[in-house]
């Protein structure tokens, strides 16, 4: 998930709510041309589904990086832990199913 708030804020100023919540899945995260949003170091995330699409700009090269790795590798995690859940969800049924 990605939570989307209208500015930054600092750790100890109360903060608003959320204004978009993004489930980051049935997507795919692309590079953009700058001269789409008039800013450096922007990507897309393009929802195949509905077909929307959210434009972000980073701070900074490494910072563009980074956002693009993470948004791109933790769904990859997700589906690995929820195999490893599933894969134990069903050694313990075979367990019980052994037991009677």
């Amino acid at each position: 998930m990605l939570l989307v708030y209208n500015k930054q804020e600092d750790e100890s100023s109360p903060s608003d709510p959320p204004f978009l919540l993004l489930i980051i899945e049935d997507c795919f995260i692309e590079l953009c041309d700058e001269n789409r949003i008039g800013k450096d170091f922007t990507f897309v995330i393009n929802f195949k589904s509905t077909g929307r699409s959210f434009y972000f700009a980073a701070d900074n090269f490494k910072s563009l990086g980074q956002w693009v790795s993470l948004l791109t590798i933790t769904p990859i995690d997700y589906i690995k832990l929820s195999k490893q859940s599933f894969l134990e969800q069903i050694e313990q049924t075979q367990k019980k199913e052994g037991k009677e």
